[in-house]
């Protein structure tokens, strides 16, 4: 049952952060939405952080899931490249609230173990077209996911359609640089 309460408590968590934004997600009000007392959050959260943590890796399992089928649809490593772009940039567009608390300073990678496992899933899902291991592969994947960030952080806060350009545009430059020998 604590496993079945404790992922009611991260969904009643996730709407929360959906509905009200990153202050109406308080211990109480996680409890009362998903029908248990109000301090029933603090059995299975140290604080209002580890709770956040929990939420932020499970917002990250849905970005690699979603980053995952969007490039496995794919054939060739180009239109690989684009559809990881595109369904980055997309989630960060459809889902502000969870991808500003998944981005948030609070959250150092190697402080919450959980965060640490989703990032890896991410990476996981891009590793599809990047060969190689070691350092240079690990870098190679951070940089990929880098850019995608800063193409989503771009997009999320400023429009650039008023200046003729679209978020496709960018990302048909990042692939097309990407893909240079």
């Amino acid at each position: 049952m604590i496993d079945g309460t404790r992922s009611r408590l991260i969904e009643s968590a996730l709407t929360l952060l959906r509905e009200q934004g990153l202050e109406g997600v308080t211990l109480r009000a996680v409890g009362e939405l998903a029908g248990l007392s109000r301090m029933a959050p603090y059995r299975h959260f140290a604080d209002k952080t580890a709770l956040l943590a929990a939420v932020a890796a499970r917002i990250m399992t849905d970005i690699a899931a979603r980053i995952t089928a969007a490039v496995l649809s794919q054939g060739s490593q180009e239109e690989r490249l684009r559809a990881f772009y595109r369904s980055y940039v997309d989630y960060a567009v459809e889902h502000p609230e969870e991808y500003r608390l998944v981005f948030s300073s609070m959250f150092v990678a190697g402080r919450h173990p959980e965060v640490e496992r989703a990032i890896d899933e991410i990476l996981s899902a891009l590793s599809v077209d990047i060969d190689g291991s070691g350092p240079r592969h690990k870098a190679a994947l951070a940089a990929l996911l880098a850019s995608a960030h800063g193409v989503a952080e771009l997009v999320t806060v400023s429009d650039f359609t008023h200046k003729g350009i679209s978020t496709d545009d960018i990302i048909d430059v990042m692939v097309s640089r990407a893909a240079r020998p």
